[in-house]
């Protein structure tokens, strides 16, 4: 009898190759189309929970100067798509931060409002950012060799 073609590891392959095989391969660093659009509204969302989050957390007057500036770099970050995995942790950390002093359902809503902060840090910045066009996809040639760089006859 022939080899049956069943998906799985070979005799002899490691748990490496199980975990290759269980993963698929729809996992994009930074999604474009629908996904690229929700990612967008994500980061646009997030930057206009930036002000009111960060005064809140620290609602102290001396520092308020500070705040707004860091306020307003971390929404232009989120807005822009520059860094935006960097400020959407610091939001959901002043998110966090905010939740802590809350009192009543204020809580439970910074507290979400954290959650979705770090689903963008997960899931990055999407295909419209300055991230994407940065460090996003490039195109990589195949060429044959040629017998100068080491390739065959």
């Amino acid at each position: 009898m022939g080899e049956r073609n069943i998906p799985g590891p070979k005799a002899g392959e490691g748990p490496e190759a199980v975990y290759r095989l269980s993963v698929p391969k729809l996992i994009l660093r930074y999604p474009d189309g629908l996904f690229g659009a929700a990612l967008l509204l994500l980061r646009l969302s997030y930057a206009l929970i930036a002000s009111p989050a960060l005064a809140r957390a620290w609602s102290v007057p001396t520092v308020t100067v500070p705040i707004g500036l860091a306020a307003a770099g971390i929404a232009l970050a989120l807005v822009l798509g520059f860094g935006a995995r960097a400020a959407a942790l610091l939001l959901a950390v002043a998110l966090a931060a905010g939740a802590a002093g809350a009192r009543d359902d204020l809580v439970w809503i910074l507290a979400a409002c954290a959650g979705g902060a770090l689903a963008l840090v997960l899931l990055g910045p999407g295909a419209w950012s300055i991230d994407a066009h940065f460090y996003g996809r490039r195109v990589i040639r195949l060429e044959p060799r040629s017998p100068e760089r080491g390739g065959q006859g």
